[in-house]
């Protein structure tokens, strides 16, 4: 009978040299392995499990400039607590702190959440609106290139990523602009520790009673993650009256294809995310006037 092998490499060269020497076996590759205790079951007998969560250049928060760079393998908690993310990126902290437990938190990893490409991952909607960059390496052509995370998704936990590839770093832009509005909320079953039927991430910057512009993106109610650009065009220079709201919380409503499965229904995704869209834009005019 076959048995499983386990490799955990140290440098991205190592996790290079082993790949290269595996062939015709399932290979799987994972980091902090949350979902891997889930699923094991389900693992191939012959299946190659290589764990990447060793390699420490794939760790760590680093403030460039105009950007921040955080490892694939850092972990949430790690985020949760770096006064750089806190200070810079708080639409990150927002998510984060809804997601599992402390103890899951401190092995859950970001890139295995954003390499997961679940449509629910609570990571991905903001890192959507902030317009981060997925920096990915290939022990194939021992390469790495660079793409928008939006074009990481192909489908319900279907990536892009090629043979091999893994996720090295997530670049996040940090904008210049002063007064940027935040906002992430989701909906499970409960606070934490739950899949989410909806959610909803935006950031903003809204001034004069008018919104100069807005980026929006909703979690759970789409094959993938991605921005509600209809929606945020509509908005864009628009004061905040109940009657544009109303209709921006119709028009988000057909720019999402929610389905029915065994958390929630398609009716009540839409209506969720119309409630989001709302909570949000209200929150906002509540912060212009404090």
């Amino acid at each position: 009978m076959n048995s499983m092998q386990y490799y955990s490499p140290n440098t991205l060269d190592e996790y290079q040299k082993i790949y290269s020497n595996i062939t015709g076996k399932n290979i799987l590759v994972f980091a902090g392995g949350t979902d891997l205790m889930v699923g094991r079951h389900e693992l191939p007998q012959d299946a190659v499990i290589i764990d990447i969560s060793g390699i420490a250049e794939l760790k760590g928060i680093e403030k460039k400039e105009d950007k921040i760079v955080v490892g694939s393998c850092t972990a949430l908690n790690e985020l949760l607590y770096s006064h750089q993310i806190q200070n810079n990126i708080p639409i990150l902290i927002k998510a984060i702190k809804t997601m599992a437990s402390e103890q899951i938190r401190n092995r859950a990893t970001i890139g295995g959440n954003i390499g997961n490409a679940s449509p629910a991952g609570d990571t991905i909607t903001p890192l959507v609106v902030l317009e981060a960059r997925i920096e990915i390496f290939s022990p194939e052509s021992n390469e790495i290139r660079t793409i928008p995370i939006e074009a990481l998704f192909r489908g319900p936990c279907a990536s892009t990523l090629q043979n091999g590839e893994i996720i090295t770093k997530i670049i996040i832009p940090l904008r210049k602009d002063k007064g940027i509005f935040c906002y992430f909320r989701k909906i499970g079953q409960r606070n934490a520790m739950t899949i989410t039927k909806a959610s909803l991430s935006a950031i903003a910057k809204y001034s004069s009673s008018k919104i100069e512009w807005i980026k929006l993106a909703s979690g759970s109610v789409s094959p993938v993650v991605k921005r509600m650009s209809i929606t945020e065009e509509f908005l864009k220079g628009k004061e905040l009256t109940t009657a544009v709201i109303n209709e921006a919380k119709e028009i988000i409503a057909r720019e999402i294809s929610p389905i029915t499965d065994i958390r929630s229904t398609k009716a009540f995704r839409v209506l969720i995310t119309k409630n989001l869209l709302g909570d949000c834009l209200y929150y906002l005019i509540r912060q212009q006037n404090i």
